[in-house]
């Protein structure tokens, strides 16, 4: 009990981001409230599972804001770039790949009203919590599944037994769908152009920008989280260096990410 007292003072903090729901969790789950709901300024409810890093991806997006790029002076570009598309007859596409429980999706569907947002998750768990999430974004489609160089199957792994640690592992006989970047795109339909890449895939970019890279080509905007730190001696980023680097992008550092701008 003292436990959750003391974490609910320290998490008060956080009440002008994330809402007084957000340290109140503490509180409930004395009375065997597994699941919370968070009521988060400007975006709604969320779904978030006590004990689980749910919590800290709620934090991680809205109240340190990973993916805020307003600071930025190449965010006047992608807004250019969503504008005109839009003007165009065209449909933005955003790819949330590594949606975990939705948080990201959410956040560049507020940002970005007129936007198709492809989620992509393969774990299952992950997904059920993340359904709930986006309910109220119709803009948000949300796939069961992996994203790859192109079309298989995978395992899923647990990292380190929290659900934002789920890592994928190529295999013939798995029990996840691997889908290209050009699958997702197609799930917007036919008028649908890339805009922005998130992915935060836990080491799978390797596999992700090994080859089937014409995508890169066409987005806008790519901010991905590198994984070395998590997987020493496999460099997991050589792909992504070999793949984004001889390409027309300026490169910055926000937060945990890097983000790439045409």
């Amino acid at each position: 009990m003292w436990k959750q007292i003391r974490l609910f003072f320290k998490d008060l903090k956080h009440v002008g981001a994330l809402g007084f729901g957000y340290p109140a969790r503490h509180i409930a789950s004395l009375f065997g409230q597994r699941v919370a709901s968070i009521n988060v300024p400007g975006f709604g409810p969320f779904a978030v599972r006590y004990g689980d890093s749910d919590a800290a991806v709620l934090r991680q997006v809205f109240a340190r804001r990973e993916y805020d790029l307003s600071k930025l002076p190449q965010q006047a570009r992608i807004e250019q770039r969503y504008n005109a598309l839009i003007a165009n007859g065209r449909t933005p596409v955003i790819i949330d790949a590594g949606a975990n429980i939705g948080c990201a999706s959410v956040w560049f569907a507020k940002h970005f009203p007129k936007a198709a947002i492809v989620a992509i998750e393969p774990d299952a768990a992950n997904v059920a919590i993340a359904r709930r999430n986006i309910a109220a974004y119709p803009a948000v489609k949300l796939v069961e599944g992996a994203i790859g160089a192109s079309s298989g199957r995978v395992d899923v792994v647990s990292g380190d037994g929290q659900s934002f640690g789920i890592r994928t592992e190529r295999s013939d006989e798995g029990s996840v769908k691997v889908y290209s970047v050009g699958d997702l795109k197609r799930e917007a339909g036919p008028d649908a152009e890339l805009l922005l890449v998130k992915v935060d895939i836990e080491g799978f970019e390797k596999d992700l920008f090994s080859e089937n890279l014409a995508w890169l080509d066409e987005t806008t905007a790519l901010i991905v989280e590198p994984h070395d730190w998590m997987l020493p001696g496999q460099h997991s980023s050589g792909t992504l260096q070999k793949a984004v680097f001889p390409r027309n992008f300026e490169m910055l550092i926000h937060r945990e990410s890097l983000v790439f701008v045409r």
